[in-house]
Formats: C-alpha cells, structure tokens, sequence
C-alpha cells in the first residue's frame, strides 16, 4: 500500500470514530513514528481538508486543520507532533 493510501485510509478511519481529532492525531503520530514525511502526511491531509470542505463537512474539516497544526507546530507544545 502507498504513502497516501496508507494515511488517506487511516485518515477517513480516524473521521469515523467517536472521537475523531485524537483518532487523527494518534494515526499522525502512527505515520511520523513509521517515518512517512511531514510533507506527504500534511499533503494528503489537505487533499482530504479539500473533500471535506467541498462536501460541506465543516466540522470535520476543522479537525483536520487542527491536527495541520499539531503536525507544523502551530499548537501548544504538548500537541506537537
């Protein structure tokens, strides 16, 4: 399975849970720890912030924007990833 697939699946997993922004966040983590890139983990995110956002799914368009940010740094440092 591909980069992308892998995250592309880990991702719509993770939006279907009863909590989807640590769902999201843990599979992140999954992904950095397996030693997938930064860049291809926050370039699959955006395709997916793209669908969603094309789909009016705003709430869970914000969830992936928040993990973005964990992912770059852009949140507190205890949600780094």
């Amino acid at each position: 399975m591909a980069v992308n697939e892998e995250i592309g699946s880990a991702f719509h997993a993770a939006l279907r849970s009863d909590e989807p922004l640590d769902s999201l966040r843990r599979a992140v983590d999954g992904q950095l720890s397996a030693g997938v890139a930064r860049e291809a983990i926050n370039a699959r995110l955006e395709v997916g912030r793209t669908e969603l956002r094309a789909d009016g799914r705003e709430d869970e368009e914000d969830v992936v924007l928040d993990v973005m940010d964990f992912v770059t740094g852009w949140s507190s440092p205890h949600m780094r990833l």
